[in-house]
């Protein structure tokens, strides 16, 4: 009986052993244990003052603030596209942002550009003016109604400005509308 003993106590304490080494310190080994982690990094305004390849673009949707980045801290952002065409004067900017939203818009690379017709333009048309939102919910293509962005800042590496607008999806396609405000962008010229 002794010998049993001994072996289930053999048993526990390598039981215990393997629980202590399988949650390493700073995870919660159960739902009532506190989180000993810190939480993530929120992007606030101040870190919108990038150097190298981070980048930010942000804008407030039917009234709910997004922020997205990526840099070091936070990587909610990629960016398929940013580029200047100085020979046709534009810039185009192509994100996917939290939430799996797309923006696409081709504008004048300074002073203010409005694009405000409701209807499929290829942004890959040279000198053509355009803009569109993708709704990462409904992965539904939404086009401009009415959009206004503003650039604020260009040099060789990097691209700033403002923008806000109102989206619309085809009829066909549910005629869904989307307002967007408050967006702004600082970003460099090139792609993840």
């Amino acid at each position: 009986m002794k010998r049993t003993n001994t072996t289930v106590s053999i048993l526990f304490a390598g039981l215990l052993f393997f629980c202590a080494c399988s949650n390493p310190p700073g995870n919660k080994a159960n739902a009532s244990e506190p989180n000993t982690t810190s939480p993530p990094v929120k992007t606030t305004s101040s870190d919108m003052n990038f150097t190298g390849g981070a980048g930010g673009f942000s804008y407030t949707l039917d009234g709910k603030r997004i922020e997205t980045a990526n840099n070091v801290q936070n990587g909610n952002l990629f960016i398929n596209e940013v580029s200047n065409d100085a020979t046709n004067g534009t810039v185009r900017i192509k994100v996917t942002c939290a939430g799996s939203n797309v923006f696409d818009f081709v504008i004048a690379n300074s002073g203010t550009t409005t694009v405000d017709s409701h209807q499929r333009s290829s942004p890959d048309a040279i000198g053509k003016k355009s803009a569109s939102y993708m709704d990462g919910k409904t992965y539904r293509n939404l086009y401009a109604l009415s959009f206004t962005a503003t650039i604020t800042g260009i040099d060789n590496s990097r691209v700033s400005g403002t923008f806000s607008g109102t989206f619309k999806a085809d009829e066909s396609d549910g005629g869904a509308t989307a307002n967007i405000t408050s967006g702004s962008f600082n970003l460099p010229f090139v792609k993840n």
